[in-house]
């Protein structure tokens, strides 16, 4: 047998045993795992490794429903905690395009019995398209895009789905509910468009 036939041989080996040992086809299991991680950061991951990786982060239960650090009461890290993370040398581990920091909480992450089910940002951008092609090129291509009803070339909503795991990507006005209603506060003025960035597991936050 040729080195060439080994070397094949060896790796078509290699192939099968990973397959075997994820009981899903490689390229299945790696999309799953990039499809758990934004950032640097795995959904699962514990409270701990999460502060370990970022000391400057705020950590605590929400005191109400707006989320931000001085609302967080650190009163034991059992049941739903949140974190706000804000220090730029931080958010850039996250994302490309600036983060906006609208409410003291660039990056707002949820934990579930200290495991990560959930991380949030806002991202200063005004189309979905502008930052599409990067997340294509981490994550494949999506399950679902929406489309603008009144623009069909301008996706308002793209998403990707592995069982329990959804990273979404959608255009969103602070301060409106729906981005199809109107254009303008009813005042007039404008709406802040942005990109929202969000990635959960609602199978890590039900058990």
């Amino acid at each position: 047998m040729t080195t060439t036939k080994i070397l094949n041989a060896v790796g078509q080996f290699t192939v099968i045993a990973m397959a075997i040992m994820f009981f899903l086809p490689p390229s299945f299991a790696r999309a799953n795992q990039r499809n758990r991680t934004l950032g640097k950061d795995p959904l699962g991951e514990t409270l701990k490794e999460f502060r370990i990786r970022y000391p400057r982060a705020t950590c605590g239960r929400a005191g109400s429903t707006q989320i931000t650090p001085q609302n967080l009461v650190n009163s034991g890290t059992m049941g739903q905690i949140h974190c706000c993370l804000n220090d730029r040398d931080s958010l850039t581990e996250f994302s490309q395009f600036r983060i906006l920091n609208l409410d003291d909480c660039a990056i707002h992450a949820v934990f579930w019995k200290r495991r990560l089910f959930s991380l949030y940002y806002m991202l200063d951008v005004r189309s979905v398209q502008i930052v599409l092609g990067t997340f294509e090129k981490l994550y494949g291509p999506p399950s679902q895009t929406m489309k603008d009803p009144q623009d069909a070339t301008n996706p308002i909503l793209v998403d990707w789905r592995i069982g329990w795991t959804t990273l979404e990507l959608a255009l969103s006005r602070v301060g409106g509910q729906d981005f199809t209603e109107h254009f303008n506060h009813p005042t007039g003025e404008p709406w802040l468009t942005t990109v929202c960035v969000r990635l959960w597991n609602s199978g890590l936050a039900s058990t």
